[in-house]
């Protein structure tokens, strides 16, 4: 008996319902980061203090990233959503309570981190359950870009409302949209369809015997080591553009600038790469072309110092970096089968977690050792260039090859 399959026009509510609660996870990660130094004098702390504030994220993802995989796996993604929902606005409400006291506040942003992997797993689970083949590309690409979005939130509103307001009233503002979002996200979102947007293959829960098989994978390794480079330079960047920029001149607000086009050029990049993606029915040449192009950029980036090259530079690698990004993310959980997605993505973002702590702590150590950030920076060229020969093997997924083959044959 010949299986039916329906696309259901709902499939973007369900999808616009997540994107606000992501990009609220994001949001409190980096609450702090653009108003460190009021932070400190207004905590009386110092800055290894604040940057733990921040760092509590890709430690607790680390910690709590398997069993949001395991509960997205097991239960689907609706369950994993309710519990980071639920996580984020609690204890980003219980900021406000205890607001004036850092220690409690420090311990509800851990609590708030350990929130992020229920939520971020979940990206490539939403489109596998509602969207046909040919547009999951294109769905991920907009739950990475609530990422992205969530990035550039706390740049654009915490340095507002903590000096026109207070700190206080900066966490009770991101508190209530959170609220809100956890909120819409609960009552608008469905574990799937009546009817399945596509054929799924047979696939397996999160046990060590498929974790195994993902480690035997070698299209899947090949994405694990681009995401554990590739996402340790965009922690990096992201978390010291100001220190990587200012030794050549650049005053603090043109870093920020710089930081801001970054970010938002990303945004873009995740819309419009993802959409060309699926259209051209293709993944590997646009990783091909991404690594090839960041090489040169990365460069710029150590080199150049005119603001205005700076802020190009910017611009066209955020777009690159973070434009790929969902396409591979997509790719990973397509060449992965039969492993599940909860479990594949998130094996995916730890890599990219660990990394970016792990190339954070070194650039710093380097840049401290040789009193300059410019071998620290060819080392993350260096780095980019190993990744080329990773992408020149690469190969399409069977899923996508099928889709592919079916459509000619329909075509003909």
């Amino acid at each position: 008996m010949k299986e039916s399959y329906c696309v259901y026009k709902y499939r973007w509510v369900i999808l616009l319902a997540v994107v606000p609660v992501i990009l609220c996870t994001e949001m409190f990660w980096l609450t702090l980061a653009p108003i460190s130094s009021v932070a400190e004098e207004y905590y009386s702390v110092r800055s290894v203090d604040i940057s733990l504030f921040t760092s509590s994220y890709m430690i607790m993802y680390i910690l709590f990233t398997f069993p949001a995989s395991w509960v997205i796996d097991k239960f689907g993604y609706r369950p994993s959503l309710i519990i980071g929902s639920l996580i984020t606005a609690v204890f980003g409400l219980l900021r406000v309570v205890f607001a004036d006291q850092f220690t409690v506040v420090l311990l509800l942003q851990f609590a708030i981190a350990a929130g992020q992997p229920f939520l971020l797993n979940i990206s490539t689970k939403v489109p596998a359950n509602w969207f046909p083949v040919s547009e999951r590309s294109i769905a991920a690409g907009i739950l990475t870009m609530a990422q992205y979005l969530g990035f550039v939130v706390p740049m654009v509103l915490s340095p507002i409302m903590a000096e026109s307001y207070g700190i206080p009233t900066l966490y009770l503002v991101f508190g209530i949209i959170a609220s809100v979002c956890a909120l819409l996200a609960i009552l608008l979102t469905k574990e799937r369809p009546a009817e399945s947007p596509g054929p799924e293959p047979e696939k397996e829960d999160l046990s060590l015997r498929s974790m195994l098989k993902l480690f035997q994978n070698k299209g899947f390794l090949s994405v694990l080591v681009i995401v554990f480079i590739s996402m340790g330079i965009f922690n990096t960047l992201l978390t010291l553009i100001e220190s990587i920029l200012t030794p050549r001149g650049l005053s603090i607000s043109e870093a920020g600038v710089a930081g801001s086009v970054f970010v938002i050029s990303g945004v873009l990049g995740a819309v419009i790469l993802p959409i060309i993606s699926d259209k051209l029915r293709r993944r590997t040449p646009l990783f091909i072309i991404a690594i090839a192009l960041l090489v040169p950029l990365y460069l710029g980036f150590t080199f150049f110092t005119s603001f205005p090259f700076v802020i190009f530079v910017s611009g066209l690698a955020g777009f690159t970096v973070m434009g790929v990004a969902p396409i591979l993310f997509q790719h990973g959980a397509e060449v992965a089968y039969p492993i599940k997605e909860g479990t594949s993505f998130g094996l995916i973002l730890l890599m990219g977690q660990i990394s970016g702590a792990l190339f954070v702590f070194l650039f710093e150590a380097v840049s401290n050792q040789t009193a300059s950030v410019i071998i620290p920076m060819l080392i993350l060229v260096a780095l980019t260039v190993l990744e080329v020969p990773f992408t020149l093997r690469m190969k399409e997924s069977e899923v996508l090859k099928s889709l592919k083959n079916n459509e000619d044959r329909t075509a003909a």
